[in-house]
């Protein structure tokens, strides 16, 4: 009896230790528990895929590009920045599950960390919703996104409901436990109910309160100091409108943009950022809209907002020392032209005040690959054609 009793006392007394460590173990988020790290040589190179957007079979050519730009670039961590799927034409839970890996296979025999970011077209008319796109990601051992903070905001009656925003810690090293970068991921939401201009989401209010109280955890956590950080999602920021240089109507390479006529900042380097159409924020005119990189500047922590969503676009510009970035689509299902590719940024622990950033077509990639690269040409060129007929008969039948 004795015996029994000691075997019983011991199990609770187990028991009794195990409950504390599980209770610590859920505090820590999934993208903490991945332990992403800068290299054996202090560097992080991170590889942003924009507007992948593909049906439930994705591009043979999007597959290629994707598996070239990964070997060429050999990145830390990958992050997806929306439109990942084409939710319109997946019509099915089967349908959308099989979109999303399509490319996930791909990232997973690689075994290179990935997250992800949603676009207005992930979930669009598709019934697999934000939360089970996630559980989808969350069946492949390199995702190491979360559903994380989910915020609603009712306009005009209809609720815009953002999910999957959270932060990626970036440690010093693999033995340390030291965050020396981090990474904010947000949804920047789908349609704006409000639609003045463009119609697009945002960041909503209550993501920001999440954020500003994380980032000033991590602050607190770094002896009162910012930690330096990006910021990464699908729509871009309503600043660009003030980050763009205004211009003339006519001004050759000008794009018009919430009524008035714009280019890339005087300086620009031409040939690796192009502006080849009006960006898409949200209602420029929609106070809500701007609150996000407002905040960021208040808290002074972000030095970058990179995002997608503007197809053919590709360009870094300042706004009030926040840097804008526009990366360019990979998508061989909707629209886009010669600049399909990747932008990879890369961090040097030595240095974080700046960091490196590159930009690599398909056309580029394809150099060594003959048939992808006929098959790409010959794309682009049918590209061409198409947005010809169709601005003609935007002509005659306006």
């Amino acid at each position: 009896m004795k015996k029994i009793l000691c075997v019983l006392l011991s199990v609770l007394m187990l028991f009794a230790l195990l409950v504390p460590m599980a209770g610590a173990a859920a505090d820590v988020s999934i993208p903490e528990a991945a332990h992403v790290s800068f290299n054996k040589d202090g560097k992080l190179k991170i590889l942003q895929v924009a507007d992948i957007q593909d049906n439930a079979v994705l591009s043979p050519l999007c597959k290629k590009s994707l598996k070239l730009v990964i070997e060429k670039t050999q990145p830390d961590l990958i992050i997806l920045t929306g439109d990942n799927i084409g939710g319109y034409s997946c019509k099915t839970k089967v349908l959308a599950t099989a979109a999303i890996r399509q490319y996930m296979d791909i990232f997973e025999k690689y075994g290179i960390p990935v997250a992800q970011v949603f676009g207005n077209h992930d979930d669009q008319d598709t019934p697999l919703t934000k939360e089970l796109q996630i559980e989808v990601y969350q069946q492949y051992k390199c995702f190491i996104g979360c559903e994380g903070v989910t915020a609603e905001k009712t306009v005009g009656g209809n609720t815009m409901r953002n999910v999957g925003t959270y932060n990626i810690p970036i440690y010093e090293s693999k033995d340390s436990d030291k965050v020396a970068f981090n990474i904010w991921c947000f949804d920047s939401g789908t349609y704006n109910p409000d639609d003045s201009y463009g119609g697009y989401g945002y960041v909503l209010p209550e993501q920001m309160d999440w954020y500003v109280e994380k980032a000033n955890e991590l602050k607190a956590a770094n002896g009162g100091e910012n930690v330096p950080s990006f910021a990464f999602q699908h729509i871009v920021p309503p600043q660009i409108k003030d980050a763009l240089q205004e211009v003339p109507e006519g001004t050759e390479g000008a794009v018009s943009f919430a009524g008035s006529w714009y280019t890339l900042p005087d300086g620009t380097d031409l040939t690796t950022n192009w502006l080849s159409e009006a960006p898409c924020p949200p209602d420029t005119n929609f106070r809500d809209g701007y609150l996000q990189v407002d905040t960021m500047l208040q808290q002074g922590d972000v030095k970058a907002v990179f995002f997608g969503h503007d197809h053919i676009n590709a360009y870094c510009v300042d706004y009030q020392g926040i840097d804008l970035v526009s990366s360019p689509g990979a998508t061989y299902a909707s629209y886009n032209d010669e600049h399909r590719g990747y932008r990879t940024i890369t961090l040097d622990l030595n240095d974080l005040s700046t960091y490196e950033t590159q930009t690599y077509t398909n056309l580029e990639l394809f150099e060594d690959a003959p048939v992808a690269s006929f098959l790409q040409k010959f794309v682009t060129l049918w590209d061409r054609i198409a947005d010809f007929f169709e601005n003609l008969w935007d002509q005659i039948t306006g």
